[in-house]
Order: structure tokens, then sequence, then C-alpha cells
């Protein structure tokens, strides 16, 4: 049945169309892309789901794997809520120039979208879900492609010719005492746009979309492909459970496209304007949507800092221009967000009730963020960066590509650090109860700094099991502060450590000073649960120090936010389009035209 149908798809290759059968949607594309849609399932098939994409063919050549599973949102349509099995296809032509399949569940409706002869070859797709999955409890839309026709992807995720599980079921060893996972093919979302594999030219990519319906931030890690023999899975994740920090969202269509090339990345700018005369389920255009701006804000000059916006309904953010602070986020739903200054992933300011109205501009005053910033303290040692991220320490650059077994990684248990002769890159950047707990770090101190008691501080940026550091300085030990946030899954093995940043504070005596020329400080994993090796409890460093003085860095939350400025008018009819990120971020085309001061910069929109 599969080569009679590719048979015919191969016969109309070149003539945009939409042709039925009692089983199948075939649609030609116009631009040598011919794809058919599952309307039914077969009896006894287990790798097949309707909705699902069957055949992918482009240029004559077939990119899936006859008997393999389809390409449609994790295990099936059919499969993502418990006890519903209800799943509803239908394929309309639209003024002879625009193809729309719907796929419908009771709470999940999706769609494959595509328009006449437009290169390179596109699937538009959107999906809408008012009641998250309860199966797999995630959304992600996995293309499933032929290896051995797309060979090309993030070698961190091919798991073919394994030696067997590491870690669950999910992350491998090698013949060679490296490790493999889909996990490690993560990225934070600021900073892609597109992601694909490749083969003899031919590029198939997905574009991502504004992103706003996800969950975790701009510095969520997604995973992005999985090589196994049987397939080539290219994910685009909508939302996931894995080291998740958030609620689900909820309500407005996620936007994204598929997109084949003859080998090259597509052009990130995707426009979508056409979505608003095609009847979507939750698709918000232009006209309903504002933006937040500010003309500049004062912070640690040499670190990228990023806006961030978030509620329940939507999260967005922009990247701050470097030299003035200056932001603008456009493309945001109506209603009221928090917002938070991130430099690098760490938060150093905290603003509520921001409003944001359609078709206008929130315009905020500029502020500083200084007061916020950890750094801005004297110190008589600190090791690392506040930055909310481990990666300037020991392994700190490999973390997010390997599990911590892995051969290429330094040894975890370290020589002691001593403040002056070690660099930064030797302190781990992971400390593990079972592998490498009670790190010392040896410093000098003067007779003045001795003079009365100090504040050392240890920042995290994520806790497994349960665990919290806890200080002995000389003879003297700290309490044991209270747990951290508990992340619902794995995360430091699953190659994330972005969590729930929390700064630890401890105020050492004047009597646990010493006469000797070094001062011995020991920072201790703590934990009433336990666990083998690399699942111990544990934790993220992002920095460790030890104040001259009083502490003087507020809390980022400001207690009384600026007030923004009459809302000014933007232009709304322009189609809403997702351009690449620049040096500037990536924001609404559509807005751009709109931007008339030199210093404001477009930016990033989740």
């Amino acid at each position: 049945m599969r080569w009679a149908l590719l048979a015919s798809a191969a016969a109309c290759v070149g003539g945009f169309g939409l042709s039925t059968t009692d089983d199948m949607y075939t649609i030609d594309t116009g631009a040598d892309l011919v794809f058919t849609v599952r309307r039914t399932e077969p009896p006894g098939m287990t790798s097949t789901s309707i909705g699902g994409i069957e055949s992918l063919l482009y240029k004559g050549v077939e990119y899936t794997e006859e008997g393999q599973r389809d390409s449609h949102i994790g295990s099936g349509f059919d499969w993502l809520y418990e006890g519903i099995t209800t799943v509803a296809v239908d394929a309309v032509l639209i003024d002879d120039s625009i193809i729309k399949v719907t796929v419908e569940t009771p709470y999940l409706i999706h769609y494959y979208i595509v328009k006449k002869d437009v290169t390179p070859a596109r699937i538009y797709m959107g999906t809408y879900w008012s009641k998250q999955p309860n199966t797999e409890e995630q959304i992600r839309f996995l293309f499933r492609l032929d290896p051995k026709k797309v060979p090309d992807s993030y070698p961190e995720g091919d798991v073919r010719n394994n030696t067997g599980p590491v870690e669950s079921q999910d992350i491998f060893g090698t013949e060679n005492g490296e490790t493999r996972s889909k996990h490690y093919t993560n990225q934070r979302v600021v900073d892609w746009q597109s992601m694909g594999v490749t083969g003899d030219n031919v590029g198939m990519y997905i574009v991502r979309g504004n992103h706003e319906m996800s969950s975790g931030g701009p510095f969520y890690r997604c995973i992005r492909v999985q090589t196994k023999d049987e397939a080539q899975e290219l994910t685009y994740v909508l939302n996931y459970r894995q080291a998740q920090t958030e609620a689900y969202r909820k309500g407005t269509l996620a936007v994204y496209t598929f997109v084949v090339t003859d080998g090259g990345e597509p052009d990130a700018a995707i426009d979508y304007g056409f979505y608003g005369s095609l009847n979507l389920t939750g698709y918000v255009p232009p006209s309903g949507r504002g933006e937040v701006a500010c003309s500049g804000v004062e912070a640690a000059a040499g670190v990228r800092h990023i806006a961030g916006f978030s509620n329940d309904n939507g999260q967005y953010w922009a990247i701050m221009d470097a030299a003035t602070g200056a932001f603008r986020a456009p493309g945001i739903l109506p209603g009221v967000y928090t917002m938070t200054i991130f430099k690098n992933e760490l938060e150093v300011h905290v603003q509520e009730d921001v409003a944001v109205t359609a078709g206008q501009v929130t315009e905020l005053p500029a502020f500083s963020v200084l007061a916020g910033d950890p750094s801005g303290e004297a110190t008589i040692f600190r090791i690392g960066d506040w930055d909310g991220s481990p990666e300037e320490l020991r392994n700190g650059e490999k973390i997010t590509r390997m599990h911590p077994s892995d051969v290429r990684m330094d040894p975890w248990v370290a020589s002691p650090f001593v403040v002056g002769n070690t660099s930064a890159s030797e302190f781990p950047g992971y400390l593990f109860k079972a592998v490498n707990n009670d790190y010392e770090i040896h410093f000098k101190m003067t007779d003045a700094e001795k003079a009365g008691p100090r504040t050392a501080r240890v920042g995290i940026t994520v806790s497994h099991n349960g665990a919290r550091p806890t200080l002995q300085m000389n003879g003297w030990t700290s309490s044991i502060p209270s747990s951290p946030p508990k992340l619902p899954t794995r995360s430091l093995t699953t190659g994330t450590y972005r969590g729930n940043n929390k700064m630890f504070t401890y105020e050492i005596p004047q009597s646990a000073w010493t006469a000797d020329e070094y001062q011995v400080l020991t920072v201790t994993v703590a934990s009433g649960s336990d666990g083998a090796d690399y699942l111990s409890p544990a934790l993220a460093i992002d920095c460790v120090d030890l104040l001259r003085g009083e502490p003087a860095t507020q809390p980022p939350k400001t207690p009384v936010p600026p007030t923004p400025a009459p809302p000014t008018a933007v232009p709304t009819s322009a189609p809403l389009t997702l351009s690449p990120e620049s040096s500037a971020g990536t924001a609404f085309d559509a807005f751009i035209a709109s931007v008339t001061a030199a210093a404001l910069v477009v930016a990033t929109v989740l």
C-alpha cells in the first residue's frame, strides 16, 4: 500500500494540490516536497497514528522508512490523554493557494499548512491545547526521518552502536568511554532559531516560533535530535517535563515551521501573517498584541543582560543593548507581566505589574539593576562569576554535552582550591555528595579582615535530591539551611544546570578565624537523601565568595515598580513575522518598522 501511495505522490510532484484516499491526504507543496497525512489507522499497526505524517518525498526521494513510526506529536495524537483515542482529520484547499490539514482531539488541535509554490519547501505548523496531555506530560513534535538519507546531525545525540545504558534508558555509553544522549543535543532557546539534520543536497529543519506557550524561560534547554538505527528523530519541544521550573501554559496557538532545503540552513524569518485568514483556533494576530520598551538600563558591563516577561499565559524576552541597556520586546499578548532582568542567567531585578495592551507600547523609564547584582560587593575572595551559570568552573563547558562520568571530563575530585594560586576553572562546577563532597578552599586574611564577623555566600543554579550547601570555617560549622525548590526530574546528569537560582548566606563569627597563614573553608553537600555516584544529592555552583563588609546587595525584587508612561499606539496591520536572532535578538518584523528610537534593540520573543 505504501508504495502505491508513493508512486501516486511521485507522479504529482511539482504540481501544487491536495488529493484524497480513504486512508490518506496527500499534499503537494509545489516546491518539490510531497507529504501524506493519515486519515485512518490500519488495523493491527502500532507504528502508525491518525494525523501523523506517513511519508515525506523530496525531489522524488523518500525520507521516512516504511514500518517505522509516523511523525507527529509525542507517541501519537490518539495517545495524548488517558482514555481518549478520538482523533479527527480534515483537509481543505483554500482559494487554490493554501492547503490546511486539521488534526483534532478533544483537547489538542494541530495544523499542517502549505502555501502554494513557496520555496524552500515548507510545512507551516501550529499546535493549540486547552489541557496539558497527561500520558507523557509534555508536548513535542517528532519528525522521524531516515538516518541513511539525513545522517548528519548532532553527534552528542547519536546513540547507535552504544554499549548499553549508563543511566536510566536514555543515556548510553560507548566503547571509548564517551556518553551519548538526546539530552546532550540541548541548547538554550535564546541561542537558536532553527535546528536540523542534513544529507546529500538536502537539509530538513525546524524553525522555531515565538515560543510564548512554552515554559522555562529563555534559558530552558530543549532536546533537539536523537539518532537511532531506525530513525533520525528531529524534535521540536513545545513544553517538556525535564528540569522544568514553571507551570505549563495553554490557550494560544504555538507556531513553528518545517523547512526542507538543498542543505543550507533556512532563513529564520517566517511570515505567519496569513494565519489570520485561516480560522485557526488560538491564533492571535499582531493587532492583538502589544510591546514593552525601555530607553536604558544601568547594568554591569561585559555581560549580556536579558529582559524577560512572564505570566500564566505567555513568556517573552528582549536582549538588552550592550552599550545602553535599552530594549524593546514586541509581540506580547495583552496582560499583566512580571519583568525579570537577567545577568546572563541570574536574576538581578524583578518588577511586578508591567501591563501590556494590544496595539500599544508600554514605555518604561530608565532604571538601574546594579543594586541587585551580587558582583558589586567588595570581597576577600570570589570564585566564579555571579551569572547563574557554572560555565567558567571545572567541566563547566562540558556539562551540557556529556554525562558526568564521561572520560572527557576532568576529574571531579580536585585538589583544594588555593585563592590567589588556583584559577576558577579548577573549582568543580558540580559538587556530588557521593563523589567530591567536602571541597576545601584555602585563603589568607589580614588582621583587619579578621577583626570582625564576615559573610560567606554560595550561589547555586540547581539542586538535585534535596541538596544544599553547608560550610565549615576552620573549627566552626554552619547550620544546615532549608532545601531549595525541588525539580520534578533529573537535571545535572541530563545536560542542564538550569533550575531555580538561589544564594545561601552564612554569618561567620570572628571566633572562627585562626592565626594560621591559611584559613580553610569547607563546602559540604548536605541532604537527608542518598544516591549512588552522580545520582547522589548534588549542586551546580554559580559562585562562592567571602565579603569584606556587610552585604549591600538588595533583593532583585523592587518594592515599588516604576510607573510606565502612557502607552503609545503602534501599527497593528503588518503580518506576524519571526526574524532570525542578530546581535540584538529575534523579533516580529511587523514591529521592526515601528522602531524609531535608534538606541532601542529588537529582541527575541518567546
